[in-house]
């Protein structure tokens, strides 16, 4: 089982951007749900999860307040 990171537990600053990155990717993903050239997508939300990556250095979870928000 992956580990799961809290994001509420990060310094704040870090925590607003991995929020901010999180959030836009699953923003593109619901959209990209909707869209009728979903491939349009593809591209921005392979850059938003390289972004997440490099931020929390490993492949795991991230909770909000116990919510799971990533993957």
């Amino acid at each position: 089982m992956d580990d799961i990171l809290e994001v509420e537990t990060l310094e704040a600053d870090f925590s607003f951007k991995l929020r901010l990155e999180i959030y836009l990717r699953n923003t593109a993903i619901r959209i990209r749900a909707r869209s009728n050239t979903p491939e349009k997508f593809d591209d921005y939300i392979a850059e938003r999860e390289k972004i997440i990556r490099s931020m929390i250095g490993k492949e795991q979870s991230v909770s909000d307040k116990g919510k799971i928000i990533y993957p």
